[in-house]
Parts: structure tokens; C-alpha cells; sequence
């Protein structure tokens, strides 16, 4: 059998594959509670077992009710440790270092504020067997709180077909062959440099396929994002447009130096500016389709919020928005 992307696909032995999944979570009881019920309510595949770590980021183990009573109701192997270094990066690396060192093959990324859907398991299971990858990445699909505008909601789009090598993926909803982690495979870490930046997972991903890694899409693999309602406030919207921006030139600024970082601000900088001064009269359409207007008016606004991330980041401005939780 061929895929669609022209792939052979690659078939496992019969020893089945163990397979960790891992949450990261700190001061969220309530969608850590859901995320682990989906995750328990998972079919079994018969090619892998399943296990599960929760990881909390805390200065002290505070989940260990509602991990053991989720481990009674369902019969899963759960484990539950203690990441007191605050940041994203640490608690991830802890999930990755804790699956090599215990015999995983596999660590199978899910963030505490999503729900896995039926058949996610066994479909991240199949992929790991079907394609010779070390990163197999699924889809995340936003849930958003009820009454959010529509003109504030991005079309979610992807042309990508399942088998489809990417070079980039993610934190959440990607499951990551162990020996990426281990010192005598790849021996990588995300980066503590990042701890409340955000783009560690991106950061961590690029040098998996720096490193000659092989990483595949799976559109099938799908768990839902709850995304709460701070989040969608236009000020909130535009700042993480911001800090993105800035983000994405530190991770080019790490791939190819500081000069080749700014030239690119520079140029982006400007870009994006333009694009968003040019796209504001757009805004006008609210005169006689105020969606229409709003969602041209927001487009433009992200443009320049992009733009001055760009310059944002040449005179060294770093946002931490990970220093507090956010959703709990």
C-alpha cells in the first residue's frame, strides 16, 4: 500500500508499542478533570499499551485526588510527578525524559485544556506504525466559549494529507518517538531560555527536523481545544499577534544569527504595516455588512500588531505571558 503523499508505509514488529501519554498542568483541577476523562475513555489498541503521566508545574503535587480516582474508575496505570522548575519547557522535557527513562517508545503530547475525541489512541497508534516518523502531529480544533463573534474566529483550514511530512508542529496533540529524548538518540531538551515566551514547542520541533528527524501530519488524530473566554477579547487577540511575531524572530534569530534576525524584522516589520494601513479601509464594509467590516478592521489590526512585533523585537522587548495561568 502507497499513501497519498507517494509514502511506503512502514509496518511495525508484532511486540506491541508502549505508549505514555503526558499532560502538563498547573492550577487547572477542572480541565485537567476532562482532559483525563477522555484520555481514560480511549479504545485500546492492540499494537500498543497505554499508560498515562500528569506532569504538574507546581511548587507542590496538588493533583493526586483526582489522578487516583481517575485511575480507579478506569483501570489505566496513571502517574503523577512533580515539575517545581515553573515553565512550559521543563514540564515537557519532564514528560520526555520520564518516557525514556522508564522504556517508552513513545510520549504522546496532550495539553490539559483539550479533550481527546473517540478513536484519537488508536489513530496516533496506527500512524506510529504506518510511517517511519519520530514526530507524529494531529489536529487541534478550537472550541470556542458561546458567544464569541464570528468575525474573531480564523477559518480552520488545512490542505495537508495525512502522511504529509511537516517540518514544524507543536506542543500539544503530538506524539514523539522516546528516543528523541534520550543521550544516545537525539539527547534533545525545549529550551528553559523560553520558559514564559511560548514558541518552545516550535523552537523544539524545527531542531527535531534539524537534527534529521522525520515528522508527519495526521489530520484524523483530532482533540478539542477549550478555549476560554479571556482570550477572546480583542486586546488579548492582538497581543498574542504581537508576541508571536516576536517569537518567530527569536527562533530565526537561533537558527540563523542575529543579522539575518533583524534584516527580517526589518523587512517583515515594515510589510506587515503596510499591509495592515492598506487593509483598514476594508473596514468600511461595516456601513452595510458590519461582520464583514469588523472581521476586515480585526485583519488589519493583527497586521499591524504582527509589524510592530517585528520591531519589537530588534529593541529586545521579550513578553512572559506564561508567567501566570491562564484558563484555571
Amino acid at each position: 500500500m502507497v499513501s497519498e503523499t507517494g509514502m511506503e508505509p512502514h509496518s511495525q514488529g508484532a511486540t506491541p508499542a508502549r505508549v505514555l501519554v503526558t499532560i502538563c498542568t498547573r492550577g487547572r483541577p477542572v480541565l485537567l478533570e476532562a482532559c483525563l476523562a477522555s484520555v481514560c475513555a480511549q479504545e485500546r489498541s492492540p499494537h500498543a499499551s497505554m499508560d498515562i503521566l500528569v506532569v504538574e508545574n507546581n511548587d507542590s503535587l496538588t493533583c493526586e485526588e483526582i489522578v487516583a480516582r481517575h485511575a480507579r474508575a478506569s483501570g489505566v496505570a496513571i502517574h503523577a510527578v512533580l515539575e517545581p522548575e515553573l515553565g512550559i519547557p521543563f514540564a515537557r522535557t519532564r514528560c520526555g525524559v520520564y518516557a525514556a527513562e522508564h522504556g517508552y517508545d513513545w510520549a504522546l503530547y496532550i495539553d490539559d485544556d483539550e479533550t481527546a475525541r473517540p478513536g484519537w489512541f488508536v489513530t496516533m497508534v496506527e500512524a506510529s506504525r504506518t510511517y517511519e516518523a519520530d514526530v507524529v502531529y494531529g489536529r487541534v480544533v478550537s472550541v470556542y466559549p458561546p458567544g464569541t463573534p464570528g468575525w474573531m474566529i480564523a477559518p480552520s483550514v488545512d490542505k495537508r494529507p495525512t502522511g504529509a511530512q511537516i517540518r514544524k508542529a507543536e506542543g500539544h496533540n503530538t506524539m514523539v518517538r522516546a528516543s528523541v529524548f534520550r543521550h544516545d538518540g537525539m539527547g534533545l531538551r525545549f529550551d528553559p531560555a523560553m520558559r514564559f515566551t511560548g514558541g518552545s514547542d516550535t523552537d523544539f520541533f524545527s531542531r527535531v527536523h534539524a537534527a534529521g528527524g522525520r515528522m508527519v501530519w495526521v489530520g484524523e488524530a483530532i482533540v478539542d481545544e477549550l478555549v476560554p473566554a479571556s482570550r477572546m477579547r480583542l486586546r488579548w487577540q492582538l497581543h498574542r499577534t504581537f508576541r508571536v511575531a516576536i517569537n518567530i524572530s527569536v527562533l530565526h534569530e537561533k537558527q540563523r544569527g542575529r543579522a539575518s534576525a533583524l534584516w527580517r524584522s526589518l523587512a517583515k516589520g515594515f510589510g506587515r504595516l503596510f499591509d495592515g494601513v492598506v487593509r483598514m479601509p476594508l473596514a468600511l464594509a461595516i456601513l452595510v455588512a458590519p461582520d464583514a467590516g469588523k472581521h476586515f478592521a480585526f485583519n488589519a489590526a493583527k497586521q499591524i500588531a504582527s509589524g510592530l512585533g517585528s520591531f519589537a523585537f530588534i529593541f529586545g522587548v521579550r513578553p512572559q505571558p506564561y508567567r501566570q495561568v491562564d484558563g484555571g
